[in-house]
């Protein structure tokens, strides 16, 4: 089932306001580090939820910025910097920003966000908490959850290709692994997945030529930056094939994929600063607090993109869909 509804959500778990007997934020401003290990929009997106929760949750702050610009020496140089700024706190924004900072901020509070599976990646141990100095909260979205939207945009679908990066495949190798686990629990034959994985960007079209000769009913774009950056070159080596893009990253779908079931990522970065005031305001240890998990997915259908590729959608799909792209409907995205 599709749990919908993100601004219902929004409403129900938004920062709390103080009350009676709450702990009041502290009267010293508090410096918060804020590590990008590269230029995600996700990322982007999240950091803006969490700057809005805090400013809600009434802490004062400020913020030490450092970009790795996906650089391990320029990541080193940005967690020395972090160090000497004697951070109160830290935002590890992704995946390999929060693998990064746990080997290298061990005495200051950690705080993950935007990472799609924590365990399966290795972030911590288990989703009850870390025992350590970190903590932070999930963006995944469960495998039946995307295999509901996947099969409402393609009814009927038995073979589902994933398209994945060698460099920087750390979180679609998660969705994959999900996914296929979730695939044995079902009857056999229900759908079979087959994976390409793409050298660099060039080799996307040889990836993508690999699925087409699996005769695919769809292609999967994973929250897999090096492909989700790249939708027009998977278009481009699709050529006039017929076979619809899917996706699980927000800005695959606005890169031309057809249909994304999705996060919204301003809401998983409020929820990350409730952490945040947890660990700061309420005294809570991190390695105690349990990751936090995202419950709504949202499904955007990109209706100039499948317009583009020929595609028509069902009615069915478009009935759920949160939010339509299309710049000849006006208002089609609200």
């Amino acid at each position: 089932m599709i749990h919908l509804g993100p601004c219902v959500l929004a409403v129900l778990l938004c920062c709390p306001a103080p009350v009676a007997g709450q702990e009041p934020p502290p009267a010293t401003p508090q410096r918060l580090g804020v590590f990008f290990w590269h230029d995600s929009p996700n990322d982007t997106a999240t950091f803006a939820g969490i700057q809005k929760g805090l400013q809600q949750g009434g802490l004062r702050h400020t913020f030490v910025e450092q970009r790795a610009d996906s650089d391990p020496q320029k990541a080193k140089a940005a967690f020395a910097a972090l160090r000497a700024a004697r951070c109160d706190l830290v935002f590890a924004m992704g995946t390999q920003a929060a693998l990064l900072a746990k080997d290298e901020l061990k005495d200051v509070p950690v705080v993950f966000a935007a990472v799609s599976d924590p365990v399966a990646s290795g972030v911590v141990r288990g989703w009850d908490g870390s025992g350590t100095n970190l903590c932070g909260g999930s963006n995944w979205i469960p495998p039946q959850n995307v295999l509901d939207v996947f099969r409402l945009a393609v009814p009927g679908i038995r073979h589902l290709g994933m398209l994945r990066s060698q460099t920087s495949g750390v979180v679609s190798a998660a969705e994959l692994a999900t996914m296929r686990a979730h695939l044995a629990t079902l009857p056999a034959g229900h759908l079979e997945l087959h994976e390409a994985i793409a050298v660099d960007v060039p080799g996307i079209a040889t990836a993508v030529a690999s699925l087409l000769q699996q005769d695919v009913d769809a292609i999967w774009i994973p929250i897999d930056i090096t492909i989700y950056q790249n939708v027009a070159a998977v278009q481009k080596a699709l050529g006039t094939q017929k076979v619809p893009l899917l996706t699980t990253a927000a800005a695959g779908v606005r890169g031309g994929a057809i249909v994304g079931a999705v996060v919204d990522y301003a809401l998983h970065g409020h929820r990350i600063a409730t952490l945040a005031l947890d660990v700061l305001v309420r005294g809570k240890a991190p390695g105690a607090l349990p990751v936090d998990r995202m419950r709504g997915t949202q499904v955007v259908v990109n209706l100039a993109a499948a317009r583009k590729a020929g595609i028509e959608l069902p009615l069915s799909l478009l009935a759920v869909a949160d939010e339509l792209l299309d710049p000849e409907i006006p208002n089609a995205g609200r």
